[in-house]
């Protein structure tokens, strides 16, 4: 589960930290004394809201079951439970 959010949650994250390194490398931030008080946030989250609505969209196109695949129900054999799988 951990990884499904951060899955989602680092994309929306990297706008913000690529803006940080940016600040840090060109050490505007500390010439004047205030480190993200004039962030561009609207463009930040904008940008961070675009690349996970692109992590969503690739989740849903290169995941999941077959549209023509079978399902298998969980199920026993030789004293051994098989989960459920797609054939």
């Amino acid at each position: 589960m951990v990884r499904k959010i951060l899955f989602h949650l680092i994309p929306f994250l990297l706008p913000f930290i690529a803006y940080g390194l940016y600040l840090f490398a060109t050490r505007r931030a500390r010439a004047k004394g205030a480190a993200f008080d004039e962030a561009p946030w609207s463009w930040l989250f904008s940008a961070g809201l675009a690349l996970t609505g692109a992590s969503l969209i690739a989740v849903w196109a290169f995941t999941g079951a077959p549209a023509d695949g079978k399902y298998v129900a969980p199920h026993m054999e030789n004293g051994q439970v098989v989960p459920g799988k797609f054939n």
